[in-house]
């Protein structure tokens, strides 16, 4: 007779060292709910991460475009956690790396991949002379 299998997130919640793992992410899961209620849209889908170290919440975005965006908000957000935080003095915004390519694309991994233009695709036949020579 085969046993049923278990969910993993019971295995995880009973197992004493994965069990605190898993609060931590539960955790952070909700303080970035609570960071997104705050900011406007789209900057709340580019954020994509948070955590608190110490006196410091750290807020990750998924591009350069947003880090600049994030950090205009990062007073407000100071305010807005103060009454459950108060101990958090400042943000700091972090810019996500792109995932490493794989292997199998060539790339050098961690670095995103380049697009090169192939001449024949271009309509102005200046630019395709000039990228031809």
């Amino acid at each position: 007779m085969t046993r049923k299998p278990q969910e993993v997130s019971r295995l995880l919640e009973e197992n004493h060292h994965l069990g605190h793992l898993f609060r931590l992410v539960a955790q952070q899961q909700a303080l970035l709910a609570s960071i997104r209620s705050h900011l406007p849209p789209p900057l709340d889908q580019h954020c994509r991460h948070a955590r608190i170290r110490d006196r410091e919440l750290i807020l990750h975005v998924d591009s350069p475009a947003w880090h600049s965006r994030m950090r205009f908000h990062a007073p407000a957000l100071l305010q807005a956690l103060r009454p459950k935080a108060p101990h958090l003095e400042r943000v700091k915004v972090r810019v996500l790396q792109p995932l490493a390519p794989s292997p199998a694309s060539g790339a050098p991994a961690g670095r995103p991949r380049r697009r090169h233009i192939d001449p024949a695709q271009l309509v102005d036949e200046t630019l395709r002379r000039l990228l031809k020579e």
